[in-house]
């Protein structure tokens, strides 16, 4: 055990590395995340509070907008509360769950760090940058908790089926925990959106501990882990729900009853966590999955942001997802690698061996251990296919279950180069042909991990030009650092007037610009003035507004109300465009270049 300890070190440590490595590469978030961004941000400012204290006052009569702290423009029903998802609010409710126990962490530590050492409410992007921390650390948790569970089940004499014993033998168990952990660093999308706060990055945490529940022997805290996932995160985890559930029951690892009990009192308890929460901040009674659930199953409107075919999960997302470490699950099934040594030891042998090749050809060539494993995972996204929408981050629940058939089909290669050495003293020529051979099946499977890493590195490369919206924001602040003074008494000495102040900016950031990286924490960094390091007290925050798909939130004003412009147009009559950011990149493999376009544009007002 002590040898494989810094294996297992090794592979944790990659896995937290190559997250890290993804969250400093791509510090901006996409609309897909903006909701549990912009809640997190609102919550660790503001808190609960104004929520609470507007409970029984709050009567939506006010007929003015107010500017609050960050620069954004709040609607007139939402006059007294600086929470942004009620100007904001989407299509559907979401749950503030995730964003409140993540924001709720960062206060503390807040409160904790004396305010001479490090203030941290005055430094906004590391505040965005210590909550997506702290998420990353809890996928990475779950990640680990999901590999001892392996290691265990595994090493509890419940590794391979009596019919296998020239396929496997006790020592491939050790392997499989570390071959997971190794798979699912080698990929793109488990460590890049470990950090990011979607609800289905919540969904793959619970579900990860799910699993590792399940693995241990205690099928009851599985169904309450996945139960809580589908109340409060994801309402379609229900399919994953009802196929393991299926599974449970069918093996008799858990009754009838017992589903129900564990069922009924876990609901309750993730209604009383959500429902309070979610109705308070939202200001009515909501249950957010429910009214999701009823969105997209009842109502079928997910259509609306587009359909893909019905095997696209198969064909496209989990290849794209799993790259070529996907050509490992089969091998956790099919026992080709011990049928190819086997040839290979009687390729050299003629016919001496040819009786026992075709007792190999004549044994059984399937594994089917992890069947009852696999097989619910595999019904869920077979079950999810028959929704036309289709996004690869739905079935990110899915994901680890075929990491750890790919692992177990590893750790089958790594058994078969490598297991000869126990017994090397009696091996004879054609048992070294065999080995040549099963080494050399294990080394494709080495590369497959190899070029999996690889190519999950040039999609995180890819990815660093996919928030031009963030970007320009940055740009904007630093243009606006060189052109207006610290001094805001100093005159010019073309015109003899004042210059332009900091207060006197005011930023309308469109549609294409606030899908693309602009958060919360970014606005109030960009809209602060800093001297020596410190918030300029002399000059406070200038006005960012925002558009949106929301009738409310489109912007009916003229366009020269506003200094700036971060827009997808290059063109507005009375504007010039003083920065273009690039995005929309294109891997471009004729010549091994990533190609990317113009996508924001900086406009300032002519003549200010």
């Amino acid at each position: 055990m002590t040898g494989r300890l810094p294996l297992r070190r090794l592979c944790q440590i990659l896995l937290l590395l190559k997250s890290l490595h993804s969250l400093w590469s791509c510090p901006h978030s996409k609309v897909e995340e903006s909701f549990n961004l912009q809640a997190a941000h609102d919550l660790f400012y503001h808190g609960l509070g104004p929520a609470w204290r507007s409970f029984n006052t709050f009567d939506g009569s006010s007929s003015c907008g107010a500017e609050n702290s960050v620069g954004k423009i709040t609607s007139s029903s939402s006059i007294d509360l600086p929470y942004d998802h009620l100007q904001f609010p989407g299509v559907v409710p979401r749950t503030f769950t995730g964003a409140f126990i993540l924001s709720s962490i960062a206060r503390t530590l807040s409160w904790i760090v004396p305010k001479h050492i490090f203030d941290l409410p005055s430094h906004p992007m590391m505040v965005q940058f210590l909550i997506r921390l702290e998420l990353l650390l809890f996928s990475w948790w779950a990640h680990l908790r999901l590999s001892w569970a392996l290691e265990r089940y595994f090493g509890a004499g419940r590794m391979i089926e009596s019919s296998a014993k020239q396929s496997t033998s006790a020592t491939i168990h050790p392997m499989v925990a570390n071959y997971y952990l190794l798979i699912t660093a080698s990929q793109f999308h488990m460590p890049f959106y470990s950090s990011r706060l979607l609800p289905n990055t919540f969904a793959l945490i619970l579900s990860c501990h799910a699993y590792a529940e399940w693995l241990s022997g205690k099928p009851r805290r599985a169904t309450a882990y996945l139960v809580f996932t589908t109340a409060v995160f994801r309402c379609d985890v229900i399919l994953l729900l009802f196929t393991t559930g299926l599974t449970m029951l069918i093996q008799r690892q858990m009754s009838i009853v017992e589903a129900t009990i564990t069922g009924v009192l876990t609901g309750a308890f993730s209604l009383l966590l959500t429902v309070p929460l979610d109705s308070l901040l939202w200001k009515r009674a909501v249950w957010p999955e429910f009214e999701v659930w009823w969105f997209n199953a009842v109502d079928n409107r997910s259509s609306e942001w587009g359909t893909m075919p019905f095997l696209w999960y198969f064909t496209t997302a989990l290849p794209k997802g799993m790259l070529l470490t996907s050509l490992l699950i089969p091998v956790s099934f099919v026992k080709l690698p011990e049928f190819i040594s086997t040839l290979g030891k009687s390729h050299v042998n003629g016919s001496k061996n040819k009786n026992q090749s075709h007792a190999w050809q004549c044994s059984r060539m399937f594994d089917l251990f992890l069947l009852p494993l696999f097989a619910p995972v595999f019904c869920f996204v077979l079950l999810y296919s028959f929704l036309p929408h289709k996004e690869i981050r739905f079935i990110f629940p899915a994901l680890p279950m075929f990491n750890l058939c790919a692992a177990y089909g590893m750790s089958r290669l790594h058994w078969l180069a490598f297991s000869s050495n126990v017994t090397r003293s009696k091996r004879k020529l054609n048992d070294e042909n065999g080995t040549r051979v099963a080494r050399g099946v294990y080394l494709c499977g080495l590369l497959a991990v190899a070029c999996t890493l690889l190519g999950s590195m040039v999609f995180v490369r890819l990815s660093t030009e996919n928030y031009p919206g963030g970007v320009a924001l940055e740009r904007l602040r630093s243009h606006l650092e060189t052109r207006i003074p610290l001094l805001p008494e100093v005159y010019t000495s073309e015109n003899n007037q004042k210059s332009r102040t900091w207060g006197s900016v005011h930023v309308l950031i469109d549609v294409p610009a606030a899908m693309t990286g602009v958060s919360l924490f970014g606005q109030r960094y960009a809209s602060s003035r800093f001297h020596n390091g410190k918030t300029n007290s002399s000059e406070g925050p200038f006005r960012i507004e925002k558009s949106g798909y929301e009738d409310a939130n489109s912007s009916k004003k003229s366009s020269m109300v506003f200094t700036h412009i971060l827009t997808d147009h290059q063109t507005i009559h009375g504007y010039h465009v003083i920065d273009a950011i690039r995005g929309h990149p294109q891997l471009n493999l004729s010549r091994f270049c990533i190609d990317t376009q113009d996508a924001i544009f900086i406009l300032e007002m002519d003549g200010w």
